[in-house]
């Protein structure tokens, strides 16, 4: 089977496939983020732990739970039929996690910077805002003086 190609909407927290749409957990959504961003890398665990959580302590456990939860989340909309076959996460012991699935359109742009994930989404500027407001004004005023 082919990999599916999924879009992450990390404003919305939502992952979709061919199968449907699901929302994830925050983390678990940077857990995906920080595998797309390194799609087809290994990603070791400990760059996982320290990138999601920023030094706080959490055990392995935690990421283990947070990869079962994609894994499992991703596989119910890879198909119409469900993927129960398919694997999104490919495993490497003692190495980390490497991302298979076919991620694009993502509404953010993401930067590992240290240790922290950065995303920025796409928000209107203050110039933006500022420039609608002015146009508003001015159309307001000389509709004023007809």
């Amino acid at each position: 089977m082919p990999s599916p190609v999924f879009v992450i909407d990390p404003r919305e927290g939502t992952v979709s496939g061919p199968g449907g749409e699901v929302r994830l957990e925050p983390k678990v959504m940077q857990v995906l983020m920080v595998l797309a961003r390194y799609s087809g890398h290994v990603v070791s665990r400990a760059e996982l732990l320290d990138t999601v959580w920023s030094g706080a302590v959490v055990t392995e456990h935690t990421l283990s739970r947070c990869i079962y939860q994609l894994r499992e989340q991703l596989r119910s909309i890879a198909s119409r039929s469900g993927g129960q076959d398919y694997d999104p996460i490919e495993t490497l012991p003692k190495r980390g996690y490497r991302l298979l699935a076919t991620i694009e359109g993502t509404p953010a742009e993401m930067r590992i910077s240290g240790n922290r994930l950065l995303i920025e989404l796409r928000r209107p500027t203050v110039l933006t805002i500022g420039l609608g407001l002015f146009v508003v004004f001015v159309i307001l005023f000389f509709a004023g003086l007809s």
